[in-house]
């Protein structure tokens, strides 16, 4: 999770790499800090809390430092406090290093490491990985450390700078990653290096920017947005250094490699607010570009083209593994591709996949769905598929990401940049790319479908017109007090049900549970009482009857039904009713799901939260 930036260049470091914190903050908001190289000295500042408190701190100091690394935390190892804060350092403070991701066998690090008489002030990994590595660089010479902490004590001016080599430098960092297990990616600064920022990565995932005067790294494209205009993704056990001029990078036999710089379809503006208060507002009112931009990226490119027909000619095995939104989207495709297709699906969390010892072949299909493509339970998952000889498909929406890497085919979608955790127009890009490929595989198979993807684009153009913003600003102010709110619905229904209830607890801190509502009277009704709220959903056709039945169940028991339906006619059976355009019924995701979202995002106002920054998450979970 977590999020790392770095600066060096021919400009002002510090105020550069703050801006570009801001558009990572969505990878954790526990803490931040910065270290800047300035005069020779090494400087590092923290906070506790979001990057606001770090920046407000630093705002009016003017820092002529022009090489800086920043992190914004997301808590794995050690609650949030100043100790635990990035970056941190060895015990002499001629290393700063922040880190994104998780090493594992940190204790045993830390042990030996203690053992030779080194202290520790956090309970971090990172810090331990600062340690090991000035241990690892002064290896042969640890007198040296002393001399050079002295040193710099004494000389701290750029012309009195004695340099350590970059050759020991790369080799003690190859050494130390190699001692690490786990996925992270560290950037490091070093006293006596002005003009140099090291790095290293594996897994964890880490981009290379080259600007006009200057050369930056990030854990994610956006960061860099406005400064970089080409960009290069590090891969696995890649390690080197940037300079204001070049950038050096270094496979795990220190061979050099050659380094090629590319373009990125995306646009400054696409992750700034513009006339929207909040990115999951702006982001929920893009979600009908999302899916349009989507189906026609997949049109123009043929991608689902280059996944080779005769896989799905035959018989096979049909898996689907994800985490949270992506899993949702998940449900649905199975629900329709063994409606529709009568293939069976195995759908999986991707945190439990491994652990059930899946049965996989080389008849196998495996599709991996992730927005990031740098989902840590999602990557181990087709790292384990790969090695049974499983057929490996990623969707994802970030250009060159792990996951890609790692799978055989690729389905990309096109949200643009997601910032707020809670995901909205991603999701919708996943339902509409997964039911491209539906159609896709019918084609192949020679299945008759219920819908096509021309009525998928007109059913979002038409809700996409709908204005729900009043209604649901009523309904929010009604519900924002509730502990505990119940979710509702049948077939395609129960798993938009989900995925609602998901929504809505991410971003209110409300309880919020999704019910079968054929389930109801299996024990669930027991929650139910007077005055409860239960949101039902309802736009299938056939289920209309005993969904009114379930509804009138819940009646009885004095509870207050909100039902978001396109059947008008059962306004007279609820408390409230929202009502949606009505499409053929298995297109209903694409027209029920932006209300739910917008529900969500105006509960979180009404009870004054940032919807953006949901307590105790982050956007892209690169750890286990």
């Amino acid at each position: 999770m977590c999020g790392i930036v770095g600066y060096i260049g021919y400009s002002l470091a510090v105020p550069t790499v703050l801006n570009c914190l801001t558009a990572l903050e969505y990878r954790g908001y526990d803490s931040a800090g910065i270290a800047y190289l300035d005069g020779g000295k090494l400087e590092i500042v923290k906070r506790v809390g979001k990057l606001e408190n770090l920046s407000n701190y630093l705002k009016n100091k003017i820092i002529p430092s022009s090489c800086a690394i920043g992190h914004t935390r997301w808590a794995t190892h050690g609650e949030p406090s100043m100790e635990n804060a990035h970056p941190h350092t060895d015990k002499n403070k001629l290393v700063a290093v922040v880190h994104n991701g998780i090493i594992e066998n940190y204790v045993d690090l830390k042990k030996a490491l203690e053992k030779k008489g080194i202290s520790f002030y956090s309970e971090t990994d990172t810090e331990v990985f600062a340690k090991l590595f000035s241990e690892n660089l002064f290896a042969k010479n640890p007198e040296l450390n002393e001399y050079y902490a002295k040193y710099y004590a004494m000389h701290n001016t750029m012309h009195n700078t004695y340099k350590i080599s970059k050759k020991r430098i790369i080799k003690a960092l190859k050494h130390t990653i190699s001692m690490c297990e786990g996925a992270f990616a560290v950037a490091i600064v070093i006293k006596g290096y002005e003009d140099t920022i090291f790095f290293a990565k594996h897994k964890s995932p880490l981009i290379l920017g080259k600007c006009r005067d200057a050369f930056m790294l990030a854990s994610d494209i956006p960061a860099l947005l406005g400064y970089a205009d080409k960009f290069y993704t590090v891969g696995d056990d890649e390690l080197g250094y940037i300079e204001p001029e070049k950038a050096t990078v270094f496979d795990l036999t220190l061979k050099p490699k050659k380094v090629k710089f590319k373009s990125v379809s995306i646009e400054p503006e696409q992750v700034m607010l513009g006339k929207f208060h909040h990115f999951m507002e702006k982001e929920i009112a893009e979600g009908a570009d999302s899916v349009l931009n989507t189906l026609n990226r997949l049109e123009k490119t043929k991608a689902l083209e280059k996944i080779p027909a005769q896989i799905f000619e035959g018989d096979f095995n049909l898996h689907i593994t994800a985490c949270g939104t992506a899993l949702n989207a998940g449900l649905i495709a199975k629900y329709i591709i063994e409606n529709q297709l009568r293939i069976p699906v195995d759908l999986d969390y991707a945190s439990e996949f491994r652990y059930k010892k899946p049965l996989l072949s080389n008849k196998s299909i495996c599709l991996f769905i992730s927005q990031s493509g740098e989902t840590a339970d999602t990557i181990s998952c087709a790292e384990l598929a790969k090695s049974m000889g499983a057929t490996l498909i990623a969707m994802t929406n970030v250009p060159a990401t792990r996951l890609e890497s790692i799978c055989d085919y690729l389905i990309p979608t096109s949200a643009g940049p997601e910032i707020a955790v809670a995901s909205t127009k991603a999701y919708l890009a996943q339902l509409s790319a997964l039911y491209d490929f539906i159609v896709y595989v019918a084609k192949i198979r020679g299945n008759a479908l219920e819908f096509d993807i021309d009525s998928v684009k007109n059913g979002v153009i038409k809700n996409n017109s709908v204005n729900y913003k009043l209604d649901l600003t009523e309904l929010a102010n009604l519900i924002k007090d509730y502990s505990s709110i119940y979710f509702i619905g049948r077939g395609l229904d129960y798993f938009l049900a989900v995925e609602s209830a998901l929504k809505l607890k991410e971003v209110s801190y409300i309880h919020c549970e999704a019910l079968p509502a054929g389930e109801l009277k299996h024990g669930s009704l027991a929650l139910i009482k007077q005055d409860s709220i239960v949101i039902a959903l309802l736009t299938q056709s056939e289920l209309i009857e005993k969904m009114l039945n379930n509804i009138h169940e819940i009646n009885s028991r004095g509870a207050k039904i909100i039902l978001f339906s396109p059947f008008v006619e059962l306004k007279q059976f609820v408390y409230k009713f929202i009502s949606i355009p009505k499409v053929d019924d298995l297109l209903a995701p694409f027209s029920i799901i932006k209300p739910l979202q917008i529900l969500a995002y105006e509960t979180a106002i009404a009870k004054k939260l940032d919807p953006d920054k949901p307590r105790n998450l982050a956007k892209s979970v690169t750890v286990e």
